[in-house]
């Protein structure tokens, strides 16, 4: 995990809830606050939080043909840690990717392990592109990604 010293703001997925903690953040009122424990709270960001907001940010990253996933990785990674941190939270967030995408994939997939996220980001659909980086995420963070 990274830590920065000053914290961004938090970044608000799809379903309205943070990222980093999963607070609710148009509920009643403004809102639940984010948990304590939150990246967004600490600024202690680790690759799963980085995947998260990659998904945010993989749109803006167009690869020509495809998306460029792990440009957009290392923009999150740059956004959340800043620049001194980023690229080694980056690579921790690519190899957590990639391992998710050799475990789906057909056996083969381990021969072109350096290659995956890259192939990934020219021939998937947003959509599958969004479940596989929260399926890496939730990998890394110890969760069943199937159960999600």
């Amino acid at each position: 995990m990274t830590q920065r010293t000053t914290i961004p703001a938090r970044e608000i997925d799809h379903n309205d809830q943070c990222v980093g903690c999963g607070a609710n953040a148009y509920g009643v009122s403004a809102g639940d606050p984010c948990h304590p424990l939150c990246p967004f709270e600490t600024g202690t960001f680790s690759p799963a939080v980085i995947l998260r907001v990659a998904n945010l940010r993989v749109r803006n990253h167009p690869a020509g043909v495809g998306y460029d996933i792990a440009g957009a990785i290392f923009a999150a990674a740059v956004d959340l840690a800043g620049n001194d941190q980023a690229q080694a939270l980056a690579d921790e967030a690519r190899q957590a990717l990639a391992d998710y995408l050799v475990g789906q994939w057909p056996p083969k997939a381990e021969a072109i392990r350096n290659q995956v996220v890259y192939r990934h980001g020219l021939f998937a659909q947003l959509t599958e592109i969004a479940v596989s980086l929260y399926g890496a995420a939730d990998q890394h963070d110890g969760n069943d990604p199937d159960d999600c």
